[in-house]
């Protein structure tokens, strides 16, 4: 019982406090579900964000105040956690993390395990080489529940079946 309430208190703080925050490269990339107003202006003075990426259906007004407050540029490219990146999504996204001049950036969702967590895992797998199984138990990590979104990992996973033959391929040439 006293393992389960803290585990209950671990998850209570990580979404109720700190907003299911995490670093993805330090300096560079940050994730997490929806701040509080209170909180993304403690963290765009802390991270010094900008810019912001935001991929639910709507901008809180505040986030908006906020970042024309600090300067800083907000994407919003919403999609489905229940369906997955639509056609040209992430070629959308991807040169929005590239730019140098949009970091460091904020990665944000509603909860920050979902559409945070595909989106990470597309940039792990993609930007940094890391392998896909590796993304995906970070994605766990971060409270993504596949049984409730299959269509995620699903998708992450069509998507990478080919590329250890395609590797082997060029390996050999």
């Amino acid at each position: 019982m006293v393992l389960i309430g803290l585990l209950a208190a671990g998850i209570g703080w990580d979404f109720g406090m700190q907003k299911n925050f995490g670093t993805v490269v330090p300096g560079k990339m940050y994730r997490s579900g929806q701040p509080s107003e209170a909180q993304l202006d403690k963290w765009i003075q802390e991270y010094g964000f900008k810019s912001i990426l935001v991929m639910r259906g709507g901008v809180p007004p505040y986030e908006k105040e906020l970042a024309e407050r600090y300067g800083i540029k907000i994407y919003h490219v919403p999609f489905s956690a229940a369906k997955g990146l639509g056609e040209g999504q992430w070629e959308t996204i991807r040169p929005i993390l590239t730019d140098k001049s949009n970091l460091p950036i904020l990665v944000h969702c509603h909860g920050g395990g979902d559409r945070s967590g595909i989106v990470t895992v597309l940039y792990r797998v993609e930007e940094q080489g890391w392998p896909l199984e590796k993304a995906l138990r970070e994605m766990n990590r971060y409270y993504h529940i596949s049984l409730r979104y299959p269509a995620l990992q699903k998708q992450l996973r069509e998507r990478f079946r080919a590329v250890p033959e395609e590797v082997a391929v060029q390996m050999a040439q």
